[in-house]
């Protein structure tokens, strides 16, 4: 059974005390993050992850009317992901029209020339997914609590899980911020919904709403068919 990671919103907002919507944590979880990390990195184990990326009129902002202090503003310090070396390269992959009747789902990701004069590159699900099979972090940028609110997600996933040999040959490893009901609850479920064998590794998760946020998520993702693993 092979792993992929699935790296939720490690960043600067969510992770230091300085950060403007900062979730308390023990110092062990992010020296647990930090280890995933790192031995995905050494062992070759694909990183998928998300990034909370909003703009200044969010509907979640406390002055549009939503619960949380603004966050996570895209190009602000606070939206960076405080291990922005691991993995070595990274690929941010923005909110995107998905064209559904191509099949696979065509994901239209350009990015820079690769070589002087070529031109701009389009990478589609199954570009994106050789790229976090050689080691390349993919991560979706998204405004609401589910990765998969990113219409590129689903279509990378699907492909990466495919050249890995399906749905039955992978398990998805979960971690980052936060449970509790929020991110890494709905990137878990939307994965599972998806077929996927899912695992949330609590011990490398902060909890929004402490302990009993914790237990919220352990009780309902258990209860859903996601496995919850307390200790490493």
């Amino acid at each position: 059974m092979a792993n992929i990671i699935v790296d939720v919103d490690t960043q600067r907002d969510f992770m230091l005390p300085d950060g403007s919507l900062f979730v308390p944590a023990e110092p062990a979880v992010r020296m647990a993050i930090a280890r995933v990390l790192q031995q995905a990195q050494r062992e070759g184990t694909p990183i998928l992850g998300s990034v909370d990326s909003h703009a200044h009129d969010a509907w979640e902002f406390q002055a549009n009317g939503g619960p949380f202090a603004p966050h996570c503003v895209k190009g602000s310090p606070g939206w960076l992901r405080v291990f922005h070396d691991i993995p070595r390269r990274t690929r941010f992959v923005p909110m995107q029209a998905v064209d559904a009747t191509v099949a696979p789902a065509l994901v239209r990701n350009l990015v820079g020339e690769a070589h002087k004069g070529a031109g701009n590159r389009e990478l589609g699900a199954a570009a994106l997914a050789a790229e976090a099979l050689d080691g390349v972090g993919v991560y979706f940028e998204k405004e609401v609590y589910s990765l998969f609110s990113n219409p590129a997600a689903a279509p990378v996933v699907d492909a990466l899980a495919a050249a890995m040999g399906g749905p039955e040959a992978v398990t998805f490893d979960v971690i980052g911020y936060c449970t509790g009901g929020y991110c890494v609850d709905a990137a878990a479920k939307g994965l599972h919904e998806r077929g996927y064998r899912v695992r949330v590794l609590a011990f490398a998760t902060a909890p929004l709403g402490g302990a009993a946020g914790a237990q919220r998520s352990a009780n309902e993702l258990t209860q859903a068919g996601i496995e919850w693993v307390a200790a490493p």
